[in-house]
């Protein structure tokens, strides 16, 4: 939705519903797991070297069983083939080829992908060769008119708890609206990011619902506010990545981005009797 420049980052304790923010101990896969998009995050010069281009296919690991100091960095392994997941499906494979600077604190891996996998332009996928990830077929697909109508009551639900007037449900955009499934014998459940801009801030509410026949509950809700339009200081976006089980168990874990002041995070969120819980936050970086 924006990508904002600066010097730090600020980031904002976000109002959640239906869920905990704090983590909890999870028995996570065993081996890492990495986030692979095409860079948008940076390009230039560090004093550690050139980053990647924007050009360039990469992996960010986000999640790794083995414990390492704060201060240091992730390894990447050149030429290690990594199974790669497309909404919980495996699509291909790709390779490390080569590790870059991203931002000022962190490095990715640029990777290249098999001639099996075709990449659209904006897509954000999995990679790890975890023994207990659990594979199904991909159930993603965009949301229809009557889910995304579905989608504007129940972040207007959100809103109004935080002082958005009912008037301006006129006014709300979509950044994501995604219908998937995240068990494979459960119902449909909607993802969703959707935004609301006046003249003196953005509202946004990310949120995770189940669809019944007619309407849709709330099992996730996050609000933010961004006051400053001009530079977004205190900007906050919250995107779904991608879902895969990574335990096993039966039921997708979900990893969103959290792209800050020139930051990002990834968190994973699992579903806890019935609760979605932040269960690990990995892949920081920025300037």
């Amino acid at each position: 939705m924006r990508r904002f420049a600066g010097l730090f980052s600020i980031l904002l304790v976000p109002f959640l519903t239906g869920a905990s923010d704090g983590k909890i101990a999870w028995q996570g896969p065993d081996r890492p797991v990495y986030v692979v998009t095409q860079n948008h995050y940076a390009e230039g010069f560090t004093p550690d070297g050139d980053t990647a281009r924007f050009t360039d296919l990469i992996a960010i690991e986000i999640y790794n069983p083995k414990p390492r100091p704060a201060d240091q960095d992730a390894t990447y392994n050149i030429g290690e083939n990594l199974s790669l997941f497309l909404g919980g499906q495996q699509k291909g494979k790709v390779k490390v080829e080569k590790v870059l600077p991203l931002q000022c604190d962190s490095s990715a891996a640029v990777v290249s992908a098999d001639a099996s996998v075709r990449w659209e332009k904006g897509t954000m996928a999995l990679a790890t060769n975890a023994a207990t990830v659990s594979a199904h077929a991909n159930a993603q697909r965009k949301a229809n008119e009557n889910e995304e109508t579905i989608a504007k009551h129940l972040a207007m639900t959100e809103f109004r708890k935080h002082g958005v007037p009912e008037a301006l449900e006129k006014d709300i955009q979509f950044e994501q609206a995604i219908v998937t499934r995240l068990d494979q014998g459960g119902a449909k459940s909607l993802i969703a990011y959707l935004f609301i801009k006046t003249k003196v801030a953005i509202h946004e509410v990310f949120l995770i619902g189940k669809l019944g026949e007619a309407d849709g509950i709330i099992e996730f809700a996050r609000y933010h506010k961004t006051e400053d339009l001009a530079d977004g200081m205190d900007s906050q976006d919250y995107r779904f990545v991608d879902q895969l089980d990574f335990d096993g168990d039966g039921t997708d874990e979900i990893v969103v981005e959290v792209t800050g002041y020139e930051s990002e995070e990834f968190r994973i969120l699992k579903r806890i009797n019935g609760s979605w819980m932040r269960v690990h936050v990995g892949g920081a970086g920025g300037c």
